[in-house]
């Protein structure tokens, strides 16, 4: 050590007399960082040590541990880049069986939330995808006048309209349900199930918009007609009611009245439906505790055992559902349509009470699908359902926020009432549902 210090003083008189000048401990402080420098990993005590204290040092060199003794006379110089790696003694405590277990199950149910979330998200994807289906549309407008006034001008294969002076496009953002309401009857030669009430629901899943398109069964209109084995027979000019009637298990008859429909909407796209039994609406509205409303007619009530006047508040329960949205008196010409205001009504009522309920709890709305789903057709699959649900659910803040219109047309006496729509009614009423102006 003492070799090593006269070596270092030799060389450089300044800072012999440094140590030599300095309180003992900076003189061997000043020893310490002269050897770091010379390279040295570490001096060996030549005696025994007596005490120890830890000192860094703070100068820009490496830092290194001195350890000394009392006298200032031994140094150990450890170099800092070999570290020393100290085994700890004490080992992990084990868990408890109990903490165990609750671990154990609060991750599973944690991993199980997560797979439901995903598939949750991953189903609304799929359905969006499906719900929304222009890629085939090819929009075909015979509408032609002789002065212009009411032509209609067709571009992007019906994307773009021009008519009545103003442009309009397609809005894409809309997705599109029939719901149809089908009732057995006798047609004649036998008894057929024949859609009693259309309703084409068009959601703007972008503002939220909800619009409810009324169409008459009345309505006259090109009808496939298939035979048994599903092959196409011939299109006849039928009431829209028969077009349910004449399904089949290839073509469904929820599909033949959106083929009627498209072909009445100048090939207007609509790909889905959902076809209840109307005798299942019992079932439907007692499920949410019954529909209140002020009557539209005078009818006696099968479940209050007496006569409901019209004008008066009832909560329409069981059969009584039934009869309010199905009664009509055939020998008066336009009693369709006046059926059609008190299902309006109904469908208002309903969903007044639903849409809260089912704001809450989507479930709600998975219930009443598995209460109908045995006595449904539909097109709805899992995640188009999904979808739709949480769209509607998630813009639409309440009932009357929907918009209802109603396909018109003049009515005519023929073996039953017959309506006829124009194809100027036809094209104003689309473009007001299904269209933007820009």
């Amino acid at each position: 050590m003492s070799n090593n210090a006269n070596r270092s003083d030799t060389s450089d008189p300044a800072r012999s007399r440094f140590i030599e000048d300095s309180p003992p401990e900076q003189a061997d402080t000043a020893a310490v960082n002269e050897t770091l420098e010379e390279g040295f990993d570490y001096v060996v005590p030549t005696k025994r040590k007596k005490h120890k204290k830890h000192h860094h040092d703070k100068s820009s060199a490496p830092k290194a541990l001195v350890l000394m003794d009392e006298d200032m006379d031994d140094f150990v110089f450890v170099n800092p880049t070999k570290k020393k790696h100290h085994k700890h003694g004490k080992h992990r405590k084990k868990w408890p069986l109990w903490l165990k277990i609750i671990v154990i199950v609060v991750s599973v149910i944690l991993a199980i939330a997560i797979a439901v979330t995903a598939t949750y998200f991953i189903m609304k994807e799929i359905g969006r995808n499906a719900m929304h289906n222009y890629n085939d549309i090819d929009i075909s407008i015979p509408l032609k006048e002789k002065d212009g006034k009411d032509s209609a001008d067709v571009m992007d294969k019906g994307r773009t309209i021009k008519y009545g002076g103003k442009t309009y496009r397609l809005n894409e953002d809309i997705m599109t349900v029939t719901f149809i309401g089908f009732n057995e009857e006798e047609t004649g030669e036998n008894n057929q199930y024949m859609a009693d009430a259309i309703y084409i629901t068009a959601i703007d899943d972008h503002t939220g918009k909800t619009t409810i398109l009324g169409v008459s069964r009345d309505t006259m209109l090109d009808v496939d007609v298939y035979s048994v084995e599903g092959k196409l027979i011939d299109t006849e000019k039928k009431q829209l009611s028969y077009a349910y009637s004449y399904g089949n298990e290839k073509v469904k008859g929820g599909q033949n009245v959106n083929i009627s429909l498209s072909r009445l909407f100048f090939g207007l796209p609509l790909n889905n439906y959902f076809a209840i039994d109307m005798a299942s609406l019992e079932e439907l509205n007692d499920a949410i505790g019954g529909v209140t409303l002020v009557s539209k007619m005078t009818f006696e009530s099968q479940e209050y055992g007496r006569t409901i006047e019209e004008g008066e508040k009832v909560t329409l329960m069981g059969k009584d559902a039934v009869t309010y949205v199905q009664a009509r008196d055939i020998s008066v010409l336009e009693s369709n349509n006046t059926r059609m205001d008190r299902q309006q009504q109904y469908i208002m009522a309903f969903l007044s009470s639903i849409i809260p309920a089912a704001k809450k709890d989507l479930s709600v709305v998975t219930n009443l699908y598995g209460v109908l789903s045995e006595n449904a057709d539909s097109s709805l699959d899992l995640p188009k359902l999904t979808y739709l649900a949480s769209t509607a659910l998630g813009k639409l803040r309440k009932a009357s926020d929907i918009e209802y219109v109603r396909l018109t047309g003049k009515i005519k006496a023929g073996e039953h009432a017959e309506m006829y729509v124009t194809d100027k009614d036809a094209l104003e009423t689309m473009l007001k549902v299904f269209y933007t102006p820009i």
